[in-house]
């Protein structure tokens, strides 16, 4: 029956191509939104689920609602306002793992064939990364924290996109042509797992998403462990600043 079900779900959403799609922005801890609207209001008891692959993150009729493994107590579609056509999900204390596609679905009876049949609502696409900002010539660290201590030499690898900006795996490092001399992640940091990234110099072109990555030395792939976006601190200097600089 589960491999029925799993099989009639992904021709359903092959099957249906017009379903809006959009990509939003989410930092790390933040609450964010993934928009869905339903405009079929004749249906008296909406059934809505979302899906990230195939696996479950949130459904809801009625009063009745399951939450997907690893999203308990974070994640929602409102009974009243699923009624009022808006089968948004509301995501709370969003984290890295989250990233990903999500989409919704309705779930309609077909009276003639006493059956329900899915429909393909959203697409959303959550891209989420941790936001820090940092002033032109400054010392910036790019949070990173690996937890699987058992790995005695960990690779640790940092990009800006495609471009490599740090790698280290023990003594051997290797710098990005236009990281030279600015970029580092301490040994000794990283054999605790602290694969924070520091960047010295900070410049204008520095500005981007930064991503870590751990390479596995049983597989050869590579495990996102974080995304940091820096963004430029172009906050003028208030009168109080100068004032605390000067005394």
């Amino acid at each position: 029956m589960t491999l029925l079900y799993i099989f009639c779900f992904t021709a359903c959403m092959v099957s249906i191509s017009a379903a809006p799609q959009i990509t939003v922005s989410a930092e790390v801890g933040s609450t964010i939104v993934l928009p869905c609207e339903w405009r079929d209001l004749p249906i008296k008891t909406p059934h809505v689920t979302w899906y990230i692959s195939l696996y479950l993150v949130f459904e809801r009729q009625g009063k009745k609602s399951r939450q997907g493994e690893g999203y308990e107590g974070r994640v929602d579609v409102p009974e009243d306002e699923l009624r009022n056509g808006n089968c948004s999900l509301v995501l709370k204390n969003v984290s890295l793992t989250d990233d990903g596609l999500y989409k919704s679905f309705m779930m309609e009876y077909v009276e003639r064939t006493n059956s329900e049949r899915i429909k393909e609502i959203y697409r959303v696409t959550l891209s989420v990364s941790l936001q820090i900002s940092a002033a032109v010539g400054s010392t910036v660290v790019l949070p990173c924290e690996w937890r699987d201590l058992s790995i005695k030499t960990p690779h640790v690898k940092w990009y800006n996109g495609s471009e490599i900006v740090f790698e280290r795996q023990g003594k051997e490092t290797h710098q990005g042509k236009a990281y030279e001399g600015r970029v580092d992640v301490p040994e000794d940091e990283l054999l605790k797992g602290n694969c924070s990234l520091v960047l010295k110099n900070f410049s204008v072109t520095d500005a981007a998403v930064y991503t870590s990555s751990m390479l596995m030395n049983d597989t050869e792939n590579l495990i996102l462990v974080q995304r940091v976006k820096l963004s430029v601190n172009d906050k003028p200097e208030t009168q109080s600043d100068k004032k605390s600089d000067s005394s």
